[in-house]
C-alpha cells in the first residue's frame, strides 16, 4: 500500500542522510528523523498536513531518532494530552504545587532512623497527589527537572530544619539529582548559598551517568558537591553500568541496591548470592550500602544478615507527607512488627545452590 511506498522512501532517506560527509577536513555525521502524514480527496489542507507530520516527526525524535513515525489520530490525542500536562506542570511550578514527600530509612541493626528519602510529589488541583511516572517524562522534555530537583532540596532543608527545632533527630535527608542537573554550572554555587551542614544531605544518583567514559564535567561537579559536606549516594545500584573502576573514581558514601536484586531474596538464593556479592562489594571498598525495597521483615532480615547497613521499603514505612514524619518518628509504631528481626536467625548462603 502507500504506507509501504512512503516507508520504504523514509528508510531510504534516512540510510543516505547518515552517510558521513566530509566538510573541510572533517568527516560530519547526521542524524535524521522524518514524520509522514496522508490525507486523500481534493479538500487536502496543506497546512493541517504540515502539522501532522510535524507530530509524527517529533514522535519520531522521541523514540530514538533515525527512525520514522506515521501520523495517526492515537498520535495525536497522546501529544495534545502531553501538551496538556506539559502547560499544567508550569502552571504547577508557579503555584508551588511541588512538593517532597518523605521515606524514612533505618539502621538495619537498631532500627533506629537514620535518614529520609525526600520523593517528589505534584500535589494536582484535581488529580490529586501525582508520583513522578505521572509526569516526570514530559518535565524532561520540558526542562524543567533541574528546577524540580531544586525546590524539592529546598524544602526538603526547610522541614529538616523545623524537625530539628522541634527537638526531633532526622539525621539525613537524600534527595534525587539528575544528571542534567549535576552537570549545571549554577548547581555548585547555588549549593553554597544554602549552608548545608556537613553529613546532613546526601544526592541520589543513579549509576548509568558514572559511565568510565563519563561527562569529566560531571565528575568534576560531584567532587565539589563532596567538599561542601554533601554525601554522595549510587541509586538502584546493580542494574546499571558502574563499575569498581567508576566506583573507585567517584568514592560514593553509599550504593543504594536496586529493588529488582532485592525483591527475589527471599525465595531464591542464587539472588541472595548476588546482593551478597554487591554488600561485599561495598564493603571492600569502605562504602555502606542501602537495601530499597523491603517489603517484609523477612527481607529485612536476610539483608541484615547479609550485611546490609541501612534499610528502606514498605515494611517499615511507605513515603508520607512531609506534615506526618514527625509523629511517625516519634511513635515508633514500626518496631512493633519487627519480630522477625529480633530472632537474629543468620542467613546461611551455600555457594553452588540454585532456586
Amino acid at each position: 500500500g502507500d504506507d509501504s511506498v512512503l516507508g520504504d522512501l523514509a528508510d531510504r532517506i534516512i540510510i543516505r542522510m547518515r552517510q558521513p560527509v566530509n566538510y573541510e577536513g572533517h568527516e560530519c555525521r547526521f542524524g535524521v528523523s522524518v514524520g509522514i502524514a496522508t490525507a486523500l480527496g481534493t479538500q487536502v489542507d496543506p497546512r493541517k498536513l504540515l502539522v501532522d507530520a510535524d507530530i509524527a516527526l517529533y514522535k519520531a525524535k522521541s523514540r530514538g531518532r533515525n527512525r520514522y513515525e506515521f501520523f495517526s489520530q492515537e498520535l495525536q490525542a497522546e501529544v495534545v494530552k502531553t501538551k496538556r500536562v506539559a502547560d499544567q506542570i508550569l502552571q504547577g511550578l508557579d503555584r508551588g504545587e511541588f512538593e517532597p514527600w518523605f521515606q524514612p530509612q533505618f539502621d538495619a541493626r537498631t532500627l533506629d532512623v537514620v535518614g529520609c528519602e525526600a520523593l517528589v510529589r505534584w500535589r494536582h488541583p484535581t488529580e490529586g497527589i501525582l508520583a513522578p511516572d505521572a509526569f516526570l517524562s514530559v518535565a524532561e522534555e520540558l526542562n524543567v527537572v533541574g528546577t524540580i530537583d531544586r525546590l524539592v532540596l529546598e524544602q526538603s532543608l526547610k522541614w529538616q530544619a523545623e524537625w530539628l527545632a522541634a527537638g526531633l533527630n532526622v539525621p539525613r535527608i537524600s534527595v534525587n539529582v539528575s544528571s542534567r542537573r549535576l552537570g549545571d554550572e549554577q548547581l555548585v554555587p547555588s549549593l553554597r548559598e544554602l549552608n548545608i551542614k556537613p553529613g546532613t544531605v546526601a544526592f541520589e544518583l543513579v549509576e548509568s551517568i558514572f559511565l568510565d567514559e563519563g561527562d569529566d564535567v560531571v565528575h568534576w561537579h560531584a567532587d565539589q558537591i563532596k567538599e561542601l559536606g554533601i554525601e554522595i549516594e549510587i541509586d538502584d545500584f546493580g542494574t546499571g553500568y558502574a563499575s569498581i573502576v567508576s566506583l573507585l573514581k567517584l568514592k560514593p558514601k553509599r550504593l543504594k541496591i536496586d529493588r529488582q536484586l532485592v525483591m527475589p531474596v527471599v525465595e531464591s538464593t542464587a539472588q541472595r548470592h548476588l546482593v551478597e556479592s554487591v554488600i561485599e562489594i561495598g564493603k571492600s571498598l569502605g562504602i555502606d550500602v542501602v537495601g530499597e525495597g523491603v517489603e517484609t521483615m523477612e527481607h529485612a532480615r536476610i539483608l541484615r544478615d547479609l550485611g546490609c547497613d541501612v534499610l528502606q521499603g514498605f515494611a517499615f514505612a511507605r513515603p508520607m507527607a512531609a506534615a506526618k514524619v514527625a509523629d511517625f518518628v516519634r511513635a515508633e509504631s514500626w518496631r512493633g512488627g519487627a519480630g522477625p528481626l529480633r530472632q537474629n536467625r543468620p542467613v546461611v548462603v551455600k555457594r553452588g545452590l540454585r532456586s
